[in-house]
């Protein structure tokens, strides 16, 4: 309390004064203590309390001593790409086999009756023929008809595929069988057999 210590603090003063000056200064100090009292007890005087100062907590430095201590970071796994294999000469092999591409059939156009007159007249007077007769071997052989099948046998004419194929290849173009069952192609192919190899190319109806 702080008039405590102001009174201690004479207490102490008057015994270090000389023997001769203590009674007067005995009675000073005692009204002295009582006007302390007074005021403390009228709140003349606050009490102070001491509030401690609080310490700040020290963060600890990183040194070379307390490095190892310290826990180390886990690093993160970075995601790694899955490689696709590349074909090499040991591998392609097992590599599967492209299925080749079909090629369309021709699809067969429908003729009529003055159309196939028409292409008759036409390469007959072309490749110099016997229209007549070279008319008569294709209603023998299929009646006429474009579409008409015999085993390997097709089209007006009945070509197999591999008179077809020699045929259009001496004429210079597409050998491809399917056009056997194009009206057309078939007159015009027929027409160039006969001038070449005459009537008897169909045996039975070339007679």
């Amino acid at each position: 309390m702080i008039g405590e210590a102001i009174y201690v603090q004479y207490i102490l003063y008057f015994y270090s004064l000389p023997d001769i000056l203590k009674p007067s200064m005995e009675e000073w100090i005692k009204q002295l203590f009582i006007h302390i009292s007074t005021m403390i007890t009228t709140g003349a005087i606050a009490l102070g309390v001491i509030t401690p100062t609080p310490t700040p907590t020290l963060i600890p430095t990183p040194t070379a001593s307390n490095a190892a201590e310290a826990p180390t970071p886990i690093p993160t796994a970075t995601p790694t790409a899955t490689p696709r294999p590349t074909a090499t000469a040991s591998n392609a092999a097992y590599a599967p086999t492209p299925s080749p591409t079909p090629t369309p059939k021709p699809t067969p156009i429908p003729e009529t009756a003055t159309q196939l007159d028409e292409w008759f007249t036409k390469y007959s007077n072309h490749y110099s023929i016997d229209r007549q007769k070279f008319w008569n071997i294709a209603v023998c052989e299929s009646g006429l008809r474009p579409n008409a099948t015999n085993g390997i046998y097709g089209g007006l004419f009945q070509f197999s595929p591999a008179t077809w194929k020699s045929t259009r290849a001496a004429m210079q173009m597409d050998p491809n069988p399917d056009l056997r069952f194009n009206a057309e192609e078939a007159i015009k192919t027929a027409a160039f057999k006969t001038s070449v190899s005459g009537l008897g190319s169909w045996p039975n109806c070339g007679k």
